[in-house]
């Protein structure tokens, strides 16, 4: 069978559709397919996209990949991926001979018409009505880069004790600009506490260079920056606890068994809410200060955190992506 994935990374957009589909290629391959991608995105995002048995193809901008994507098709599947379809792109990719369309990217839940779509949140966040013909719904769906599964514990890893690892990881660009005054709350107020708090944080691929420079020049020797890393993956499993905007390193934060403190900033807030909901991270509050005092309280009394870093252990795991291949490859051969 033939499977083509239509998706897009970069700016905006950052790495989070490519490394969802790049975790997904191999369990399409481990089921015989052949797999085509068409990525809208630099040349400098290829490693989060490509996989050994697929072929890849990174086109400069959507014109260009649209041109690629009717040359690719018929297909017996297209996997969608990316945060700018709409109906008139459904339309399109039937008529020119698509079998099938699974959609993998929850925000367009509302806007385009498909047979699956595969939201790999703990619920459907979106308002509007869904457009798909199936849907499938749950944290149990979220596919983790084999990289961040190598490094999977045994066992969740139990908070406790008077000293904390805490990594920020507020995605790629940090939209908000949350990191700077989290990292100087965090450190202001854990100095006054009976906590000894190493903080690190990173600096993603969509810095600016002047933010970028300015906080490398900030921080003192007690504080760890991580700077645009390909991978967070060996950050996280040294890390104690990880603090996110309730994305994708959230998840990477469960696989590996780290209890997870999310921000909820404006667009991530229902995402955010969600997990809380769920008991799998904590929400605290978007502004840093009362965000800081608020983790520095649960990491004083760590009981509710080591029990949602538990219970996202066991959902989110190594078999994710053998899932979303198979409710994907349902029916065809």
């Amino acid at each position: 069978m033939r499977v083509l994935i239509w998706t897009a990374g970069g700016g905006d957009a950052g790495i989070g559709h490519l490394t969802r589909c790049q975790s997904l290629i191999p369990a399409l391959l481990k089921r015989g397919a052949k797999v085509q991608v068409i990525a809208e995105a630099p040349v400098s995002l290829a490693t989060f996209i490509e996989v050994e048995g697929a072929q890849v193809q990174l086109v400069p901008d959507r014109q260009a990949a649209l041109s690629a994507l009717k040359a690719a098709i018929p297909c017996d599947l297209l996997i969608c991926d990316r945060p700018d379809l709409s109906v008139a792109d459904s339309e399109a990719y039937y008529a020119a001979g698509a079998g099938r369309i699974a959609l993998l990217a929850s925000s367009r839940i509302g806007y385009f018409p498909c047979d699956l779509a595969i939201i790999d949140d703990p619920v459907l966040t979106e308002s509007g009505p869904p457009k798909a013909r199936r849907i499938e719904v749950g944290a149990h769906l979220h596919m983790v880069r084999p990289d961040v599964l190598a490094l999977r514990p045994p066992a969740p890893y139990p908070l406790g004790g008077s000293h904390a690892k805490l990594l920020i990881a507020l995605s790629g660009s940090d939209p908000g600009r949350l990191t700077e005054p989290l990292v100087e709350a965090l450190h202001r107020l854990s100095s006054h506490s009976g906590l000894s708090l190493h903080l690190t944080a990173l600096i993603g691929a969509g810095w600016e260079a002047q933010r970028r420079l300015n906080l490398l020049e900030s921080v003192g020797e007690s504080i760890e920056i991580i700077d645009q890393p390909k991978s967070l993956a060996g950050a996280m499993a040294s890390a104690d606890v990880v603090v996110t905007l309730g994305g994708r390193t959230t998840y990477e934060a469960f696989a590996l068994g780290r209890p997870a403190f999310c921000l909820p900033w404006d667009t991530t807030a229902d995402y955010v809410f969600a997990l809380d909901a769920q008991k799998l991270a904590l929400a605290v509050d978007p502004e840093p200060e009362t965000a800081a005092r608020a983790i520095l309280a649960a990491l004083d009394s760590p009981a509710d955190i080591n029990a949602r870093a538990a219970r996202a252990f066991n959902i989110v795991d190594a078999g994710a992506a053998d899932r979303v291949a198979a409710l994907c490859l349902e029916g065809l051969s």
